[in-house]
């Protein structure tokens, strides 16, 4: 692995387990403290970058409702979820299919996720800043499945 590939991987870890981090012990998540899965994957390929995956749940949803924050390329924020069933019966509307995401659905009554999940287009720019956005876009996700699934 050449040493920018090197540094950018070390710089794109550290950001995201600050990310995981502030989900356990941030005082914006508070409210769910102890109730949260997290699903960690990071893909490390000779001579490229990270990919990171955070899959994020609270104990109570059904099951397979997550919020992924993730940076492939892009860096970016989506609720979903691979059952279908799931998706009409809490959204009372036909599944949207995530762009990119085989077999998962937008768990979310925002429009237009396919651009709106992003953050940074190019991930390995991510800075710290654009982490705090990831943070604030995850709780913006969580409470808006929260409202979804209380009012089923």
């Amino acid at each position: 692995m050449s040493n920018a590939i090197n540094q950018i991987t070390q710089a794109i870890e550290h950001k995201f387990s600050t990310l995981e981090a502030t989900l356990f012990s941030g005082e914006m998540f508070a409210n769910w403290r102890g109730s949260f899965e997290v699903k960690k994957v990071y893909i490390k390929k000779e001579g490229a970058d990270i990919k990171c995956d955070l899959d994020i749940r609270l104990g109570h949803w059904p099951e397979g409702v997550f919020v992924k924050v993730y940076k492939h390329k892009a860096l970016a924020v989506l609720p979903y979820v691979k059952d279908e069933a799931i998706v009409r019966e809490h959204l009372k509307t036909e599944p949207v299919p995530c762009k990119f995401w085989k077999d998962a659905f937008y768990f979310s009554h925002i429009d237009d996720l396919d651009e709106g999940r992003y953050v940074l287009r190019e991930g390995n720019n991510m800075t710290d800043a654009d982490g705090q956005q990831c943070l604030a876009m995850l709780k913006t996700f969580i409470e808006e499945i929260e409202s979804i699934l209380n009012a089923g």
